[in-house]
Order: structure tokens, then C-alpha cells, then sequence
């Protein structure tokens, strides 16, 4: 007889590679269980194959310990019987770069490849929430399924099963919804779901139990006759039994045949027998059959703003720097930088990159940091010295002064930099700058310190001085400015100083008793008062989710007196301290009902920057911690009503209702704070507030009477890994009760953010949100390997005589110069770096815009040919090239598109 449902048992494992124990705790787990499950598939060949998780970096994690292993994985993995990748983490995927997470198929494609092939199905089982424009990143490496569980609101009763899940772009993939999770017959035979199950012995009366009812539970949503039955669960061994369970079930089953299989069979299965699926277009950030755990947008914020450092050095900075030196026969340091990602990567799992682990997880998640942004750091120091070295200052005097501006569109206007000196230097005090073109440029000098330069051989005191100076720079690429001894040239420029404010051709800024701000845009007319006002709240919730306590309180900065001290006077900028003292309490109480009676006073002072012919005011908050168990935000009241807000999102600009949806029955309910990439906007088509960031992810927009509040998430301090008795979430999200001391950040934090006032809607905020996280980068052009000309023959111990100077480089690049253009600026520059295959480069740009675009393409370099390609830059189509060095691109709407450049080069 004919079965009605067909069910894919996949056995497979979820593995965290750190959580609630650290590391070496699960690697050690790890590699026992990799042990068993090549053991179990040698001797078992019913047990016919096993998923390991979606994820390649726990194979790198088990051969370090087991090399003489690799054999076996490759044997078993090229027969299809243990599958592997796509990703080489399984991410957050709203709280890295959509850079990183290409970057992260790209490595876990590669591992698996060599190893013997690659999962060919978007899994990604335990993320909390998912991206909109996953379905075109899944697409561009051909992977045409996404298998979640997290993430699904009201929609799912209605989607079903599967469904059609469609970019912003229109790119559409087969969405595979997990309902009842990635482990509907974890631990199949055994009572516990979850738990050590190596000492104990599985029931088949109770596996046959829980398959009945897992089935019943999907049926009433399928909408083909396959159903996904998935045997694993975190840190789960492989069950070899499995096979003599579906054998006894099938005989016992009437209405459902179930067989052992992978996401494939499943998948394949939906697709033979799928006419007509709905389709769902949008994120998956609601928690109606799972917990979201939002709040970690906001755990250990310093975690996320180290994430967006580093992203932003290897991203703009090391890979296009070290990819143009490429174009003048350097060699692309490309073992370093894999090195840099690895690294940077292996900090993305949800539970280190959320936040939401133990202590010393975190601890280590810093030391991989600091390892990625040394690579990064020395990657762009010495890939930057390969152009510097061969640029033509022929009948220019002075020390070039060379500035590089990483985005694809020009950049003019004042920018700040650091000068290096060397100690004796007499022209650290006083010095005049030139363009190229001999014109004076004033400048203003920000600060001067000591410090010492730590390269090897090198390790020399120096002087630096922070400057600020008006420049235009051409789009990605660079200009040089001359410095030599003399008075600064006198700056004509539209800033004015005004009592306790400032103002420019943009805005007018005025700082009340209270530290807060008040901001008039001049091309509206518009005002804008009680910006950046402080707010702190308890915190009784945990790293997975902010709670308030049962007896709320909420202090503000507005009734306080601030300090505003002018610290800079112009001509370029002007900057005041506003500084506070907040008294907040130590901490919840005992029974954790409501804050602690006693008060600790917390210092909180901003630079507040206006800046010569810029529409930003710029603000940089340190804030020192003194208490626990509390969350700082910083509001900026808008007065534009409204039930909509723009939020930067991964290849995107989100439209987000403001309005926190009533529900019931929801696994968790809503939660107002969202998450954010560069920038959050309110407004009302004729003019917005826009408030742009620096790793700080978390924004939440507050209707109140006057309009709309933004709120900029700073700080949340809990003490516990996960807690029961959260008010904004049901149960724990973690194991038990676990503390966390360090998770309430005590100490001094640097947040980093801006406001911009503008007109008309949300499209012109996008440009300067990237530029406002992409800064151009100022270096000397003088020194040769690092040593400045005054230390050519200081720097080292001598043995008498003088050491002869190499003869320079032949000097091939002007003093200005774009090496790379996009046109129109709606095309967003993503990447720039060599391709992963040969020494070609690869750009991939989007298009930030909801409607289609043609644009151009434009090289400094000859081109040989030009091919678009995907995003595992296998080839598309050739482009036509123009002139040798023009291609024309076309984007869909919100579209990726990777082009792959073969230049000549020097």
C-alpha cells in the first residue's frame, strides 16, 4: 500500500564550539565524536550518511588533534556518505557584515571542496533570525534552499512547511522551515531531548513514539508529501541504531514511510512534488515558534564594536590596498590575510559574536580579534608603502603626505588625520601644508603625543600629530598633500563659533544647561531640541535578552547640570566636552524587583564636533562603569511622526513598521529594539533624522506625543548567561541559571556616533554613513620601510660609517590619483580585493536603490577582460569592456553585482 508521507531522517549534530564551557571543553567532545561517527560509518553501511552541522571549521578543529585522520574524512565525504559545509561558521548573520558572510561560504566552500565536495543546501539551523537578502547571498554560490528554524512570526501558519523565500532583489530559493527545530528526533529512543546520553540505552517502543509524533506535528503544515525529520541536537553524538528504528517504524507506520537520508533527499523530494508555494519576502527577526533573543544586539557591546573594526580594516582597508599593490608586482600576501579571517571569522558563531557565553569564551574572542587587526594593521602599513614608494613627487617640495580614501565615489571636505615626526622634528610645532598644485591648505592641529612605532627592527619614539585638513580625494584612490616648515595658512571657511554651540552652511548647534543639544537644519528650517539626552534603565534580563525589573526605573540626564568645555576652536572644526555625572544605582537588588537604594556616581562626557562644510554633528561618549545590572541608551527626539523606520540592513536599506505588534501564544513575544548595520532614520519624506553608528547595533524607535524618539542603544550590563525569570521572555534561553560576571562591562567605554539632519527621504544618508565608517587613511610618503628620512641612518646601532641608500623606485603613479570608480553612487563598493583563484581582482558593488540601475564601471589599469561572475566567482558572462578601461553594469534593484577584472599591470 501506498504511503502517504514520506519522511528524510537526517542524523546530525549541532555543534557550538564554544558556549557554556569553553573551547577546549567541546573540541575535546568533539573529537570523540568524530571518532565514533567514522567508526559507526565504516562498520554500519545502513547507517548510510551524516550532516555534520552545515559548518567545515570543526573539521579543522578535530585534525589538529587528529591528522592522521583526514584520509577518512575525505574517503567518507567524496562517497556522499558524510556531508559537509556550505558555511565554514554557522553565523549570527545580522550582527557580521554581509562582506563576512560571503567570506565565510567562500573559506567553508574551500575546505570542503578539498576534502571531497560540498553540502550543496543553505543550512543554517540555529541563527538568531535571518537577513533578507540571505536568499540572493545562498543563490550566488548555488545554493538554492534555505533550511532554518528561528526567525518565524504569524506568516507561518500560512507559509506552511516550504515556501518561496524572495530577496529584496527577487531572488528566490526554497525556504525549508524547521518548525518544531533542527532536533524534532534528537536523541531518537532515549526520554531526554537534550542532555548525556552515552551512559544509557534508547527504547525503540519510545523511538517509535517520538517519530509518530513528530510526523503528526508537520503534517497539518506540509504541503508535499516530504516530511524533515532531524536527529541531532547540540553536541549530540550519531546514533548507529537509527537505521534498525526506521526499519521497525516503517513496519509498525501506516501513513508514512521514513528512510535515512540528508537535506538533499528532503529538498529534492519538495521540489519534484511542489506546483504552487507561497511566497515570503522580507527578515525573519519574530519568535512565534522559537525564542529570537534579540537583546544580544546588545550584550557585551564592545565585542560588537571590535567586530566592526576589524571588519572595516581587512574590508576597506587591507584587501583593496594589498590588491592594488598587486597592479605594481607586489606579491598579494594572501597566507596572511586568510590567516586574518580565519581568525575574525571564528568569532561569528552566535555565541561568541551575541555575546551570550561564558566569560572565558569571550576572553578568547578578543585575543582572535587582536590577532586579525595585527595582520590587518601590518597588511596595510606595508602594502600601502608598495604605492607610496612609486609616487612621482618630481618639483614639489615638502614631505608627501599621501591620503587614501577606500569607497568608490569621491570624497571632499575636511578630513582628520595623523602625521608622524620624528622626535627632533622642529616641524611638529609648526608646519604649512600644499596641494600638488603649490596653493597653500590650512590645517588645524588636533593634538600632539609620543608615542613609539613597534616594528620589527624599527622600534622608534615618535612624535604624532593629529590634524585636520580640507581635501578632495578621488574615488577609491588617494591625493598628497606637501608638508614643510612654516605658519599655517589662514582658513576662510563657513564654520562659526557661537556661545556654547556652533554652525556651519548645514546647521545651527546650540548645547543647553543639561549637556542636551539643539539642532537647527537650515535647508528646512527645522529644529531639532533634547538630542543626546542619556537614559539608564535596570536591566534584570540576561546576555540572550534585556528585561526590565518587576518595579521599573528609569533615570534620565535632562534634570542634570552638565560641564561644556570648548576644546576646539576652528578654523575646521569645533568641538565641546560636555560632561556629566550620573548617579545611578549600584545594581538590582537582592530579590532583583527593582535598582539597589545605592547610587554611584558614573562620569559620561561627549566631543561634540561640528565641522567646516559638513551636515554631521559627530559625537564620541566615554562613558565609565561603574555599576551592574542596568542599560545605557542615548535618545534623540525627532518630533516627525510616523509608523515607519529605515534601518541599514546587509545589502540593503530596511523598511520597518515602528509599531510592536500585540500577539499571543508566540514562543517570545516582540520586542521594540531592532537591529541596525551604519545608520537608523526617521522620516517623513521632507526631512529626517538620521543617526549613524560605529559598531553599535542596537536602535529602538519610541513613539511619544511629540513624534518619534531614536534610541541608541550604548551599554547593557547583566551578570548572567541566561536566567528564568526574564519579563520579556519565557524561561531560559541557555542552560540554566548561569552566571556571567563579566558580561556587566565595568570599566571606561569609547561609542562612536553622529547625527545627520537632512531633507526628503532616507537615500542621501547612505553615502555618508559610509564614509562616516570608512575614514580616509593619512601616512607619510617618504620613508622606505618604515624609517623616515631623518632615521635613515640613526635608527640602528652602528658599527661607523654610513650605510648606503638604495636607489628609489621608478616612480610610476602622479600625486593624484582614482584607481577604481563607480557610477552612479547608488552602486555601493563592497569589496575589493584579488580573486580567490590567480591574480586577478574582483569588485563587487550593490545597488542601495529599489529600482533597477545601469551604471559604469571605471579602472585606472588597461583592461584585458572583464566577467561577471557569482559570488563564488565562478563565471556569469563576459562584459564587453570600453576603451580598455570602462564596463557597463546593470543591477536589479537592491542587486549584488561581482565583477572579475584581469588587468595589465606593471
Amino acid at each position: 500500500m501506498s504511503k502517504r508521507y514520506h519522511a528524510v531522517v537526517v542524523s546530525t549534530t549541532h555543534w557550538d564550539r564554544a558556549w557554556y564551557a569553553p573551547f577546549q571543553e567541546f573540541r575535546a567532545r568533539l573529537v570523540s565524536m568524530i571518532d565514533w561517527l567514522i567508526d559507526t560509518l565504516d562498520s554500519n553501511p545502513v547507517f548510510t550518511s551524516f550532516t555534520l552541522d552545515g559548518q567545515t571549521v570543526v573539521l579543522e578543529d578535530y585534525l589538529e588533534v587528529r591528522p592522521e585522520r583526514e584520509p577518512d574524512l575525505r574517503r567518507l565525504v567524496k562517497a556522499g556518505r558524510l556531508l559537509i559545509g556550505p558555511w565554514y561558521v554557522l553565523p549570527d548573520e545580522f550582527l557580521v557584515s554581509p562582506e563576512a558572510i560571503i567570506r565565510n561560504f567562500l573559506l567553508g566552500h574551500s575546505i570542503a571542496r578539498k576534502l571531497g565536495g560540498v553540502n550543496q543546501e543553505g543550512y543554517n539551523p540555529d541563527s538568531f533570525g535571518h537577513v533578507a537578502q540571505l536568499p540572493q547571498i545562498l543563490a550566488g554560490f548555488g545554493l538554492h534552499s534555505a533550511l532554518f528554524w528561528r526567525g518565524v512570526g504569524d506568516e507561518g501558519e500560512e507559509l506552511g512547511n516550504e515556501f518561496w523565500w524572495e530577496a529584496p532583489d527577487g531572488t528566490r530559493v526554497l525556504a525549508c522551515f524547521l518548525r518544531h527545530g533542527y532536533h524534532n528526533i534528537a536523541n531518537l529512543g532515549y526520554p531526554m531531548l537534550w542532555g548525556e546520553t552515552r551512559p544509557f540505552v534508547p527504547s525503540a517502543d519510545l523511538a517509535l513514539a517520538q517519530i509518530r509524533s513528530a510526523v503528526d506535528k508537520l503534517t497539518p503544515y506540509a504541503r508535499t508529501s516530504a516530511l524533515l525529520l532531524v536527529n541531532g541536537i547540540d553536541h549530540a553524538d550519531p546514533q548507529p541504531e537509527v537505521p534498525l528504528f526506521l526499519q521497525q517504524a516503517n513496519a509498525k507506520l501506516d501513513d508514512v514511510e521514513v528512510m535515512h537520508g540528508t537535506l538533499s533527499d528532503y529538498v529534492r523530494r519538495v521540489r519534484a512534488e511542489a506546483k504552487e508555494l507561497p511566497v515570503y519576502r522580507g527578515e525573519f527577526n519574530r519568535g512565534r515558534y522559537s525564542v529570537i533573543l534579540q537583546g544580544v544586539y546588545s550584550a557585551r557591546m564592545g565585542i560588537k564594536q571590535r567586530n566592526e573594526q576589524v571588519q572595516t580594516l581587512l574590508e576597506r582597508y587591507a584587501e583593496p590596498i594589498a590588491a592594488l599593490a598587486t597592479t605594481l608586482g607586489a606579491e598579494y600576501p594572501s597566507g596572511l590575510l586568510a590567516t586574518a579571517w580565519r581568525h575574525l571569522l571564528k568569532n561569528h558563531p552566535h555565541d561568541d559574536i551575541c555575546g551570550c557565553s561564558v566569560d572565558q569564551v569571550h576572553r578568547e574572542d578578543w585575543y582572535r580579534f587582536d590577532q586579525a587587526a595585527q595582520i590587518g594593521q601590518l597588511v596595510t602599513r606595508e602594502q600601502w608603502r608598495v604605492l607610496t614608494e612609486r609616487l612621482d613627487h618630481q618639483g614639489r617640495q615638502g614631505t608627501p603626505l599621501v591620503v587614501f580614501h577606500p569607497l568608490a565615489w569621491g570624497r571632499s571636505g575636511v578630513i582628520v588625520g595623523e602625521v608622524e615626526f620624528a622626535p627632533k622634528d622642529p616641524r611638529a610645532e609648526s608646519f604649512m601644508l600644499r596641494d600638488e598644485a603649490g596653493q597653500p591648505v590650512p590645517h588645524q592641529v588636533l593634538g600632539v603625543e609620543e608615542r613609539f612605532s613597534l616594528e620589527p627592527l624599527k622600534p622608534l619614539p615618535r612624535r604624532v600629530a593629529r590634524v585636520a585638513f580640507p581635501a578632495q580625494i578621488p574615488p577609491c584612490g588617494y591625493t598628497t598633500l606637501y608638508l614643510t616648515a612654516g605658519k599655517p595658512a589662514q582658513a576662510q571657511t563657513d564654520l562659526k563659533v557661537l556661545p556654547n554651540g556652533a554652525e556651519n552652511q548645514y546647521l545651527r548647534l546650540e548645547i543647553a544647561a543639561n549637556g542636551t543639544l539643539r539642532l537647527t537644519h537650515k535647508g528646512t528650517g527645522r529644529t531639532f531640541s533634547g538630542l543626546l539626552a542619556f537614559e539608564d534603565t535596570e536591566d534584570a534580563g540576561d546576555e540572550y535578552d534585556y528585561s526590565p525589573a518587576v518595579h521599573t526605573q528609569t533615570l534620565t540626564s535632562q534634570g542634570n547640570r552638565a560641564r561644556v568645555r570648548q576644546v576646539e576652536a576652528g578654523p575646521l572644526r569645533i568641538t565641546y566636552e560636555v560632561s556629566l555625572e550620573l548617579p545611578l544605582p549600584a545594581s538590582l537588588s537582592a530579590d532583583r524587583k527593582q535598582r539597589s537604594a545605592e547610587q554611584v556616581p558614573c562620569s559620561c562626557s561627549s566631543l561634540v564636533t561640528v565641522t567646516a562644510g559638513s551636515p554631521l554633528v559627530e559625537v564620541t561618549t566615554r562613558f565609565q562603569n561603574r555599576v551592574k545590572d542596568h542599560r545605557l541608551r542615548v535618545r534623540f527626539p525627532t518630533s516627525i511622526t510616523g509608523d515607519r523606520v529605515y534601518a541599514d540592513g546587509h545589502f540593503a536599506v530596511l523598511e520597518r513598521p515602528i509599531t510592536v505588534p500585540e500577539v499571543s501564544g508566540w514562543a517570545q513575544p516582540p520586542v521594540p529594539t531592532q537591529h541596525q548595520r551604519y545608520f537608523v532614520d526617521v522620516n517623513d519624506g521632507q526631512a529626517g533624522l538620521a543617526v549613524l553608528n560605529r559598531g553599535l547595533p542596537e536602535y529602538e524607535i519610541v513613539p511619544t506625543a511629540q513624534g518619534n524618539e531614536i534610541a541608541l542603544t550604548l551599554l547593557r550590563a547583566v551578570g548572567y548567561l541566561s536566567r528564568g525569570d526574564l519579563l520579556t521572555r519565557p524561561g531560559n534561553a541557555g542552560p540554566w541559571t548561569m552566571p556571567a560576571p563579566e558580561a556587566q562591562c565595568l570599566g571606561e567605554h569609547i561609542f562612536h556616533f553622529a547625527i545627520l539632519l537632512h531633507q526628503g527621504e532616507w537615500s542621501q544618508v547612505v553615502r555618508l554613513a559610509q564614509e562616516f565608517a570608512a575614514l580616509p587613511l593619512l601616512v607619510r610618503g617618504d620613508s622606505r620601510s618604515g624609517l623616515l628620512p631623518e632615521e635613515f641612518q640613526s635608527a640602528s646601532l652602528s658599527r661607523g660609517g654610513e650605510a648606503q641608500l638604495q636607489e628609489p623606485l621608478p616612480a610610476s603613479l602622479p600625486a593624484t590619483h582614482s584607481f577604481l570608480a563607480l557610477q552612479p553612487e547608488t552602486l555601493v563598493l563592497s569589496a575589493l580585493k584579488r580573486s580567490e583563484d590567480g591574480p586577478d581582482l574582483i569588485v563587487r558593488c550593490y545597488n542601495c536603490s529599489p529600482a533597477p540601475v545601469t551604471g559604469r564601471l571605471r579602472s585606472a589599469w588597461p583592461l584585458r577582460a572583464a566577467t561577471l561572475v557569482n559570488l563564488a566567482e565562478e563565471p556569469i558572462q563576459s562584459l564587453p569592456v570600453e576603451d580598455k578601461h570602462q564596463v557597463t553594469l546593470t543591477a536589479r534593484q537592491w542587486g549584488i553585482v561581482t565583477v572579475r577584472l584581469e588587468v595589465e599591470t606593471a
